[in-house]
């Protein structure tokens, strides 16, 4: 699931796979990023129809801390640590303003480097 949050009317649920699309919205707007890279799990629940399924991972500590890991593949010439650390910074303002979640985390995978297409 995701995270509950109990108000004066009720309780609001943010499911995770609502993080991972702020994160994957946010991700595609960082120059150097080509794509969010998919695990052969992904890759399998999306051959079966499952549309929502991402290789975004979010995991909530006991205080209701975010773990977010995020592997990616990035262009050939840009600087793997400022794409990795700007992917954490972006990340981390998107979701934590969109959703008042705190963020304990963010893991940058970069799975490969890719040319651009000509």
């Amino acid at each position: 699931m995701g995270e509950n949050t109990k108000t004066e009317l009720g309780e609001i649920k943010i499911h995770k796979s609502v993080i991972a699309s702020i994160a994957t919205e946010t991700i595609r707007q960082i120059p150097g990023v080509i794509k969010i890279d998919k695990d052969l799990k992904t890759s399998f629940l999306e051959l079966l129809g499952k549309k929502d399924a991402s290789a975004i991972k979010i995991e909530f500590d006991k205080n209701g801390e975010a773990t977010i890991t995020i592997p990616v593949v990035v262009k050939y010439g840009y600087n793997i640590p400022d794409i990795a650390s700007k992917v954490q910074e972006e990340v981390k303002i998107a979701v934590e303003n969109s959703t008042s979640i705190l963020i304990k985390d963010i893991n940058v995978n970069i799975q490969e480097i890719e040319r651009a297409e000509t």
